[in-house]
């Protein structure tokens, strides 16, 4: 019992925090509800952009350092929605609006799933763990690969030093 109360304080604390900072960034905005919709959208925006620099990473730009950029994104990210039970910025833009959209309400609709708040933050946190698990082993596979011919090099230099 002592974890879940930990954690519902962490995610109080997290909420609480992000809708000061929405506050201050948004001042010239005094409408709650349009300070949501405006958070709404530049969350999307992002959540959209950081799929869309995945897909980019590996296949127009398949740069390593992009792809350890990615990743390093995508766990924070991971991390954010596993300790708080979900997605922090998604629960101020529901607070802010006053409505219980999520980010993955179009994937029920699609599949005529009715949503609810517990499948929305269980398929944020699904989706968001297998994203960085498959991400995860893509990356560590890249990195054997480069550490392969270093390695290689090593053993000859030994080898050579040992003759």
């Amino acid at each position: 019992m002592e974890s879940d109360s930990s954690l519902s304080v962490m995610e109080t604390f997290a909420t609480e925090w992000t809708e000061w900072i929405v506050h201050k960034v948004f001042f010239w905005e005094p409408d709650n509800e349009r300070k949501g919709k405006l958070l709404r959208a530049i969350h999307h925006f992002v959540s959209n952009s950081l799929i869309v620099m995945i897909i980019v990473s590996h296949t127009v730009y398949p740069a390593f350092w992009l792809q350890t950029l990615v990743l390093a994104i995508c766990i924070l990210v991971w991390l954010q929605h596993v300790s708080c039970n979900g997605c922090v910025v998604s629960k101020v833009e529901q607070k802010l609006i006053g409505d219980s959209n999520s980010f993955v309400d179009p994937l029920f609709d699609l599949f005529h799933v009715t949503p609810t708040k517990e499948l929305s933050i269980m398929v944020v946190i699904l989706g968001s763990s297998v994203g960085v698990l498959l991400l995860s082993l893509e990356w560590i596979a890249r990195v054997h690969h480069k550490i392969i011919p270093v390695a290689a090099l090593a053993q000859k230099y030994v080898a050579d030093k040992m003759e």
